[in-house]
């Protein structure tokens, strides 16, 4: 059933209202909002209102990314801003988390310390272009390098500049000669160009590094197609295979990479492959928005490609419109073929679509993509290109100087272009930029610092770590600034939040100057999923989360009477317990008699020391040095809330509320341990109570 828009009155703040949307900042997406930037300022009586969303606020010009990772030229050179190049377009950073074509609506995730953006829409074009998935081969995402971003071609320059640095110095030839073995996976343009590059950048700069040489570098390409570049023709896909070999280039056909691993790639043929570095550019899969939105939405789609008709727009939608990758645009005049992914399409897909936007808003009759595309063009370095223009083939360096001038006329911005020449020029007369300037990425790993009295997070906020106390404390407090649980030093915390979601339930304050040691959730969720005993020493704590709800839930059931019971009326006495000085051996023995889930610790004069769980001790006693004479006081202690025996039934519920836990220690003024309490005890007497 759709539901209709809230009134526009009564939207929230974090609500927009727009008249056309494009999600999307690639090729696709700027061009759109560019036009309609302009088209919506003749718009009369009122210009349109439009927004775009990127999830980077900057468009990259990815047929020039190989020369970014073979050093050619500058990174910020192939990056333009949204801001610029869309004058008159709302630009909204961030990545969009649902789109509700029926409410009209798109929800944005802004950032990690900002709230959710919801666009409210009339018209949307999508152009979120397509998601990458390795996952089909074994170790590939862990281990591959991707040609993606701008940032993808820094890491890989990079790291290329690092092993040659690190081969420099390895006097074993055979580690020699894995650190300089480069496996590019792909046939097409990307990997083709990337390959070229690599060879060029490594070749390049092998002079200024005495303790190599030519005979220990090699550069692999593997296609699983019998011959590269299949968007050109036979003969220059040939050509393209030739030169690349003829430049010591390593061409593996009709062939798939079956496996990857830290040091080597398994090929199906049954080859392996000696290496530290692999790059993928294939593994195209559609984007995890767009499988989202056909899958709860009536979307025409095929395998989550959205279907278009030759207007551009979805089938079945009058208000929607995809295009680039995303989508599955017919290649007009050619029944049943699809329009290329490649920027000349998605470019003038863009338009096209801003186009007729317009005209639907004007009622007017929408125009079809005609474009069949002006030819095709792939450097394969070394001065070397191959193109197939009207309808001729192309190849050399006259292929190569038309590369560069339509690429460069390509590029927005007249500022890039000449910086893209000027780099281009001094590539001829001077040798490439070899500094090793490694990116600083996000961390799964860092130490967090806080100084008395400062706030780690707040009740509500997302979770995106696990925390361990290193130096300090932290108090978990409620609303109230009541203190419902305090993390000493070694303990960790915000597992519940991080694994389950819906945000931390307390504010995280520390009352001393505190050290951390901060796990991003990226490195603890796939520990948390493969791992059954790590999912058990997790479940143990985010159990208390849980345990809150319905100790608070079995508080307001219980009869008065029993709440203002003193403890010491209903609190068990006889309990099993061990001695701090006794051994595994003891505990053993007792376990067979008396079969508990915790053992209270106590001195000999009785005083409680500390809890024993049943699963640590036997996680303890199957390390190698522990035997039956090991003491017990070597076993890291669990906790559990201690009440005195003055107190009633509901202070002793309040403690096991605040600490997360279903039981609390009974003990003297003086510290002894007399009894112990549970939640299933109270439930027991309040059954007794009604019968």
């Amino acid at each position: 059933m759709t539901t209709d828009p809230p009134v526009p009155n009564e939207r929230p703040p974090n609500h927009v209202e727009l008249d056309v949307l494009v999600l999307g900042g690639g090729f696709g997406g700027v061009y759109c909002a560019k036009r309609l930037g302009k088209l919506a300022r003749k718009m009369v009586p009122e210009p349109l209102s439009v927004g775009i969303v990127s999830d980077q606020n900057y468009m990259v010009f990815q047929p020039m990314l190989a020369e970014v990772a073979g050093a050619s030229i500058s990174p910020r050179h192939v990056v333009n801003p949204i801001r610029l190049l869309c004058r008159g377009v709302n630009v909204y950073r961030g990545e969009v988390d649902d789109i509700d074509p029926d409410r009209k609506e798109v929800r944005v995730d802004t950032g990690q310390f900002s709230s959710d953006l919801v666009i409210h829409y009339k018209k949307l074009v999508i152009s979120l272009g397509a998601a990458i998935d390795l996952s089909r081969v074994p170790g590939m995402p862990e281990h591959a390098f991707l040609m993606q971003n701008v940032g993808d071609a820094m890491i890989l320059r990079s790291t290329i500049l690092s092993r040659i640095e690190e081969a420099n110095t390895e006097h074993r030839p055979e580690i020699r000669k894995r650190l300089l073995t480069f496996v590019v996976v792909g046939g097409g343009y990307s990997g083709v160009e990337t390959a070229g590059e690599v060879l060029d950048l490594v070749r390049s700069v092998l002079k200024f590094y005495g303790g190599v040489s030519e005979s220990d570098v090699r550069v692999v390409l593997v296609h699983s197609r019998d011959r590269l570049l299949q968007n050109l023709s036979e003969s220059l896909g040939h050509y393209a295979a030739d030169k690349l070999i003829d430049r010591g280039l390593e061409v593996r056909l009709e062939e798939r990479v079956r496996a990857v691993t830290a040091a080597r790639v398994y090929l199906k043929s049954g080859e392996t492959i000696e290496t530290n570095t692999v790059v993928s550019t294939v593994g195209n899969a559609p984007n995890p928005a767009i499988v989202r939105l056909c899958e709860s939405h009536d979307i025409a789609h095929h395998q989550s490609w959205i279907q278009t008709n030759e207007c551009l727009q979805v089938k079945h939608r009058d208000d929607v419109w995809a295009i680039g990758d995303c989508a599955n645009n017919p290649l007009y005049g050619k029944e049943g073929e699809r329009c290329p992914q490649t920027a000349q399409f998605a470019m003038r897909m863009g338009t096209v679509a801003a186009d007729n936007v317009v005209k639907s808003i004007r009622s007017r009759e929408q125009k079809p993509f005609t474009f069949q595309g002006l030819g095709e063009l792939a450097s394969i370095g070394h001065h070397t290109a191959v193109a197939h223009i009207g309808g001729v083939n192309i190849s050399g360096f006259i292929a190569w100087f038309m590369w560069r001038t339509i690429y460069l006329a390509k590029l927005p911005g007249l500022d890039r272009k000449v910086r893209v020449m000027i780099d281009w020029t001094l590539d001829l007369f001077f040798p490439r930029d070899i500094n090793l300037l490694n990116p600083r990425y996000t961390s799964l790993f860092r130490q967090v610092h806080l100084e008395a009295n400062d706030t780690l997070f707040n009740r509500g906020e997302p979770a995106f770590s696990l925390y361990v106390v290193k130096k300090g404390s932290i108090e978990l407090r409620n609303a109230d600034d009541g203190v419902v649980r305090t993390i000493e030093s070694g303990d960790f915390f915000g597992e519940r939040a991080l694994v389950h979601g819906g945000g931390y339930l307390y504010n995280a304050i520390a009352p001393e100057e505190t050290e951390l040691v901060s796990l991003s959730g990226e490195a603890v969720l796939p520990f948390f999923e493969a791992s059954r005993r790590f999912r058990r020493v997790l479940a143990k704590t985010t159990a208390q989360g849980s345990a809150e709800g319905e100790l608070k839930a079995l508080i307001e059931k219980l009869d008065r009477n029993l709440l203002e019971k003193p403890v010491t009326e209903i609190m068990r006495r006889d309990i099993a317990t061990l001695k701090i000085d006794e051994t595994v051996g003891d505990a053993l023995s007792l376990f067979k008699k008396r079969r508990f889930s915790i053992y209270p610790l106590v001195s000999d004069d009785g005083h409680l020391v500390g809890i024993l769980n049943r699963e640590d001790f036997f996680d303890f006693i199957k390390r190698d040095k522990v035997t039956r004479e090991t003491s017990l006081d070597q076993i890291e202690f669990m906790h559990l809330p201690t009440c005195r025996d003055t107190v009633t039934v509901e202070d002793a519920l309040m403690d096991m509320v605040q600490q997360g836990r279903y039981k609390c220690l009974i003990t003297s003024e003086e510290g002894k341990l007399l009894g112990i309490i549970a939640a299933m005890d109270l439930i027991g007497e309040s059954i007794k109570a009604e019968a």
